[in-house]
């Protein structure tokens, strides 16, 4: 009933007082009503939401056997077990097995217990080691052995528990911050008369400062060397060596085949010297590949060989990589190899100008040696024009460049066409991988491509555009190079595989983020590839 609102512009009466009171109780009451049913309403509410809860649980389980974490066959979920462990994940055999009794039995496979971390300063790292190696059954073990400063700790009886699976060991890691504990680590090994049957691969990482004073057999690490001798270890092939000095005697097993020495530093009363570096080599000719890394920054300069003609031979080695500051170079002409193929040169600085002792050095090793290189890199290393002219002329089995922060020249890249306006240098190029190359033109580029570019004339069977001898450029890649313009990636694309990409494996650029590239490969794609007609992509082999 709508009430007169003429009551609000006079004095109320008493019946408008009964009146209001009235409509007051009536509104009260439908109030009251209305509340009842919402409640009832929540209550049938909270009813279905628990219905529903019921049944999303009942959905859940019901996912849960029909899952695919659950469909993996066993071997498959017990592999991908063991790469979370080699990822560093040392609880994951632990963790997954609490999953559900799929995962628990795979869990229990074991290759997935294989890898073993024993930290020797850790409480109750011995029974942990023991409960690894009963889940481990006969499985291939990789070993991991952590230790610090503590002299004592746990170390002896860590050892005499891993030596009763030694002829199981395939890789084993030491980790150390002294010279005295890997010493302390390696001589059971030593004294062992059992030998190390299937041990591929030995790591060793010390951390300690030059200045730790150390007792005479344990200096370099001399037992390295008698730990895993030939008769001790014969499927070893491959040795990491990191530490802060250079080693002075010959501390590597004689018949490894892949070395890789770090040093961190080069103290004034032991100076990272080309003497040092080959008295190490002279120990293990048998070395395939071999990686040599130096500090940036030292106390004391790189030391030169009192003898300029003292080589060491490598016979065998066909891969060879020296990271380091420039002068490191200078070691090159030392070393004689005369099968290697890769020779990667990476500089830690970069000096913005042509580095004057790096051409004659890599000259005279290429004269003496006169490797058949196949793959030649200089990163952050620049030659000047003749010296890349001669390297060039040095390189007849080239098949592939790469050159990073290079200032090489249109008229040095000349010197690689097929036709008859270049020298034909390096016929077996199939490969360029420039970057940050700033004095190069994108036009130079397309010449060479197309002056090597093989065009078979059907009715007279001859070859046009290159002379025989010269291969076609297979890939170019360029990246930040500031003067190879679009218009040239676009020609290149046209005639061969143009990449503005890092490599997906062996790139070196990956681990220093300096060659992403992103907003540029974004900007191209933008552009071209929409607006494509669906012939594009045939015509232009560009990898973006």
């Amino acid at each position: 009933m709508a009430m007169d609102i003429s009551v609000y512009r006079r004095e109320p009466t008493a019946e408008d007082v009964l009146f209001a009171n009235a409509q007051i109780k009536e509104h009260e009451s439908a109030i009251s009503a209305i509340e009842g049913h919402i409640a009832s309403l929540h209550a049938e509410i909270n009813d279905l939401r628990r219905e529903q809860r019921q049944h999303e649980q009942t959905i859940r389980h019901c996912k849960g056997i029909a899952t695919l974490a659950r469909r993996i066959p066993e071997e498959l979920l017990s592999k991908i077990f063991e790469h979370c462990v080699e990822d560093g994940y040392t609880r994951a055999p632990i963790i997954v097995s609490h999953v559900c009794s799929a995962w628990r039995k795979a869990a229990l496979a074991p290759r997935v217990w294989s890898h073993v971390y024993v930290n020797c300063d850790a409480f109750g790292g011995l029974a942990r080691t023991r409960f690894w190696l009963s889940m481990v059954r006969q499985a291939p073990l990789d070993i991991t052995v952590l230790c610090g400063w503590n002299p004592n700790w746990q170390v002896t009886d860590l050892m005499d528990l891993l030596m009763q699976h030694i002829d199981q060991w395939r890789t084993l890691v030491i980790e150390s911050s002294t010279f005295s504990q890997v010493y302390r680590l390696l001589l059971p090994i030593v004294e062992a008369s059992a030998a190390v049957p299937n041990l591929r691969e030995v790591r060793v990482d010390i951390a300690a400062p030059f200045d730790e004073p150390v007792n005479e057999d344990e200096a370099d690490v001399q037992s390295l060397s008698r730990a895993f001798a030939p008769e001790k270890a014969p499927r070893l092939s491959r040795v990491q060596f990191r530490c802060d000095v250079v080693p002075l005697l010959p501390v590597f097993p004689s018949h490894i085949t892949d070395l890789s020495l770090s040093v961190g530093n080069s103290p004034i009363q032991r100076p990272l010297s080309a003497s040092s570096l080959m008295t190490i080599l002279s120990g293990v000719p048998s070395l395939y590949t071999l990686a040599i890394q130096m500090p940036l920054l030292y106390e004391r300069p790189f030391v030169p060989s009192d003898d300029p003609a003292r080589t060491v031979s490598l016979p065998v080695l066909t891969s060879l990589t020296l990271y380091g500051p420039t002068n490191l170079n200078e070691f090159l002409p030392h070393l004689h190899t005369p099968v290697l193929q890769r020779l990667h040169l990476r500089s830690l600085e970069d000096a913005g100008y042509r580095q004057e002792p790096v051409g004659p050095s890599l000259l005279r090793f290429l004269a003496e040696s006169t490797p058949p290189l196949e793959l030649l890199e200089l990163h952050d290393i620049d030659l000047t024009p003749g010296a890349f002219a001669s390297a060039f002329r040095a390189l007849p089995y080239l098949r592939e460049l790469r050159l990073h922060e290079s200032s090489i020249s249109d008229a040095t890249v000349q010197l690689l066409h097929g036709g008859g306006d270049g020298e034909g240098l390096c016929p077996r190029l199939t490969r360029l991988d420039l970057r940050w190359c700033g004095h190069l033109n994108g036009r130079a580029l397309v010449e060479l491509v197309q002056s090597r570019k093989v065009d078979v004339n059907p009715d007279a069977m001859v070859v046009d555009g290159s002379t025989p001898n010269a291969d076609p450029i297979s890939e170019v890649a360029v990246i930040h190079c500031c003067f190879v313009k679009e218009q040239d990636v676009l020609d290149l694309a046209a005639m061969t595989v143009c990449r503005l990409i890092m490599r997906e494996e062996d790139d070196y650029c990956r681990s220093m983020d300096c060659c992403t590239n992103v907003r540029y490969r974004i900007r191209l794609r933008l552009k071209h590839l929409p607006h494509s007609s669906t012939g594009w992509a045939s015509r232009f082999r560009l990898i973006i």
